[in-house]
């Protein structure tokens, strides 16, 4: 049977993820898309509910396992955050979605 809890995993470059590990975060340092992938496997088919943070550059060829939990939604929610050398220039996914991206704060 599933557990109740909710997890919280990062998973990215080790320098990101140390930010996650001092707020108590369960990480994957230096994960790879196979390894990204294979969480994602392992938390749909154990019925587990998680919130997976997930570093933008291991989202550029997403697989089965990321595809099926982006489409089904439910139980395990990714969301991307920036790289380090990235943050100024993040754009999330969504922006582009709705319209938003390329727009000033100032609106």
């Amino acid at each position: 049977m599933a557990s109740s809890a909710t997890r919280i995993i990062a998973a990215g470059s080790a320098a990101l993820m140390d930010g996650f590990r001092l707020a108590g975060i369960e990480v994957m340092s230096n994960a790879t898309p196979g390894q990204l992938e294979t969480l994602l496997k392992s938390l749909v088919t154990a019925k587990e509910k998680a919130l997976v943070l997930v570093e933008a550059e291991l989202l550029n060829n997403p697989g089965t396992w990321l595809h099926r939990v982006q489409s089904e939604g439910g139980r395990v929610v990714v969301m991307q955050v920036p790289s380090l050398a990235r943050a100024g220039d993040y754009h999330p996914e969504v922006d582009r979605l709705v319209g938003l991206a390329g727009q000033s704060e100032a609106g």
